[in-house]
């Protein structure tokens, strides 16, 4: 586990007012809204998120069952990933030596072998093994991260990591019925809205046939980037196949405990088509120390 010598207080959200992209109307609505989200108000690098109810899962996957209402407080979400830039900012401040930089080695996916490797000397300066860098890639999703680096520098910036309920409400942006944060079709306009996988034939598709910097796709209605592909994002939960079942209404936190930790969003690296990936209702898991090239996150708060 990542250590933080020092614990800075605080991030300051200042109100930035409306997304001027939803109020130009420039990218779609796709998909019947619900009524209980107002349009968010940006603040700074989060968006306050006004909560209240909404349902949550799918009927149509074993662990995404039953689809249930959840009812959220307000809070404020980070518009993006956390990025490279950020995170070296913490480690300056704190010292922190990461899961992947203490252990010697992380996961790197080889494209021409079409497999996961462990790669020496991979972490989140070294995104694709040693002799890589972050140097030009400050906009880039921080990428060989653990849940416990995750948490770490949430604590660090006065933050958390957001539940699962917290990250599907955001992502699914008052959308109802939508596979997509965007909404009901994969494509708008024959164009790709997110950073994934097409096919191997042509893997760039969609602009990147890797990581993409933040902010290059539009966002959600809700003004969240990248809550469709780029890294899968760690939650502050505890994995329960079953949990939806008993899952309380009112701000749910996830199990009580557990071996795995929720991921969500998918990555570059899910399948188009592959509803376990990029779909707004997807739940991945991991064990807490794993660390990868298509691992990231991104944080909350509470709105005051």
């Amino acid at each position: 586990m990542a250590k933080v010598r020092k614990t800075v207080a605080g991030a300051l959200l200042v109100a930035a007012g409306v997304s001027a992209a939803w109020a130009l109307g420039i990218f779609r609505r796709d998909g019947p809204a619900d009524d209980s989200p107002p349009a968010p108000r940006p603040i700074g690098r989060m968006v306050r998120l006004a909560g209240g109810t909404f349902r949550m899962g799918n009927r149509l996957y074993a662990d995404r069952q039953p689809v249930h209402e959840v009812c959220l407080r307000p809070f404020a979400m980070d518009e993006h990933e956390v990025t490279n830039g950020q995170f070296a900012r913490f480690v300056a401040e704190t010292g922190c030596i990461t899961t992947a930089e203490q252990r010697g080695w992380s996961n790197v996916y080889d494209q021409k072998q079409k497999r996961w490797l462990k790669c020496e000397g991979a972490d989140w300066r070294h995104p694709a093994g040693p002799h890589t860098s972050t140097d030009g890639r400050e906009n880039y999703p921080v990428v060989h991260v653990s849940w416990y680096d995750a948490e770490a520098y949430a604590k660090w910036a006065g933050k958390q990591l957001p539940t699962e309920a917290q990250w599907e409400y955001g992502a699914r942006a008052g959308l109802r019925d939508a596979d997509y944060p965007w909404g009901r079709e994969e494509l708008i306009d024959g164009r790709y809205q997110a950073n994934y996988w097409q096919h191997d034939d042509k893997p760039a598709a969609d602009g990147y046939a890797w990581l993409a910097p933040v902010r290059s796709y539009p966002p959600n209605r809700f003004g969240l980037y990248d809550v469709a592909g780029n890294v899968w994002e760690w939650c502050a939960d505890w994995y329960g196949e079953d949990y939806y079942r008993d899952s309380r209404r009112e701000n749910p936190p996830g199990p009580e405990k557990g071996q795995l930790k929720v991921q969500r969003g998918g990555s570059w690296l899910s399948p188009e088509n592959f509803r376990l990936g990029h779909h707004v209702s997807a739940r991945g898991k991991r064990l807490p120390e794993e660390t990868s090239q298509h691992i990231g996150f991104r944080c909350v708060k509470p709105a005051e």
